[in-house]
């Protein structure tokens, strides 16, 4: 149970960074989501129909960076023994210093291309947790899954359900409280605010540890 407990641990730690990134970007770099595609290709059709042509160059090239994100994560778990959580992380750390050094504003659309490539990284790498599947960088299945599973608790009285729901409103909580964070710090700092994601690392770093060490610690 303490291995289930810290991975969970990790899991709403690395929430909070992924709602630091969707906070950060919205708030700074002209109200891109870059944690997610839905929204962006959406806006890649609508600019089409409208014939906003360089608009649908710039989303056509965020869903192929996306798409690298994905590749290199494949590409990555075939042929390197490191783990992906380290991988992640370690592509969370370039990303931050990428997006601090690029972000100005003149380039507030070139900065958030860091954060597209390493979306699907993180998502990819933290995509499950004590037996939940939940992503994150964005909600919209958290919100699905916390209701849901609520609302079968309220029905069945079911006590596996309402754990389950409890992990993915907490998710929400967490991933949110990062988004907050980096609002709040956006209007003190503006774009450099995104160097305080360094913290929200270290953070997930040290849980990883605990988790890690509580694996050890079970199977020694």
């Amino acid at each position: 149970m303490t291995i289930v407990k810290r991975q969970i641990e990790l899991h709403h730690t690395v929430s909070a960074i992924g709602g630091f990134f969707g906070g950060y970007t919205i708030f700074n770099h002209c109200d891109i989501f870059a944690n997610a595609q839905t929204g962006n290709l959406i806006k890649l059709v609508c600019n089409a129909c409208s014939g906003q042509l360089e608009s649908v160059g710039y989303m056509v090239l965020m869903f192929f960076i996306y798409a690298a994100g994905n590749v290199f994560y494949a590409v990555m778990r075939k042929y390197v023994r490191l783990s992906m959580k380290i991988i992640s992380f370690i592509v969370t750390a370039v990303c931050i210093l990428a997006v601090g050094l690029l972000s100005s504003s003149e380039n507030n659309f070139i900065a958030v291309f860091p954060v597209f490539f390493l979306a699907p990284v993180q998502w990819n790498a933290f995509k499950t947790a004590g037996g939940n599947s939940s992503a994150t960088t964005f909600s919209s299945n958290n919100v699905r899954q916390a209701v849901m599973l609520l609302t079968k608790f309220f029905l069945d009285r079911d006590k596996k359900a309402l754990k389950n729901s409890r992990f993915y409103w907490a998710t929400l909580l967490c991933f949110h409280l990062g988004a907050a964070f980096s609002c709040l710090l956006s209007l003190a700092f503006g774009v450099h605010s995104i160097w305080f994601c360094y913290i929200l690392l270290a953070i997930a770093v040290f849980a990883y540890y605990r988790y890690q060490s509580a694996k050890i610690k079970a199977f020694s």
